[in-house]
């Protein structure tokens, strides 16, 4: 996949990187050029544990047969994780720390 960063045009091969403020985690990438932010998710402590719920559903689904129950279960969640999380970057939607600074 190419992605061409919007300020500069240079193509990013995205490298993510996480930081937090507290219970928020920020998931992100930069372009080397210019340094612009790239959002990629916003989570708290109850997302990534409803986060690694799913991934333990989604390596089951993989490794042996389900019941439909358990596969409706596993879709819900996600689901659920991914209104979550775009619930929280409306919240978060800037982070101004993660921004270039003048100097970059």
């Amino acid at each position: 996949m190419q992605i061409i960063c919007d300020k500069c045009k240079a193509e990013i091969h995205p490298q993510p990187e996480m930081l937090r403020d507290g219970e928020i985690e920020y998931t992100f990438f930069r372009c080397p050029e210019c340094g612009e932010v790239y959002p990629v998710c916003v989570t708290d402590e109850a997302l990534r544990k409803e986060i690694a719920g799913y991934n333990r559903m989604r390596l089951l689904i993989q490794k042996q047969r389900c019941t439909e129950k358990f596969l409706r279960n596993a879709e819900a969640l996600k689901q659920k994780n991914r209104k979550r999380t775009r619930e929280l970057m409306e919240q978060y939607p800037s982070v101004p720390f993660l921004q270039p600074t003048e100097a970059e």
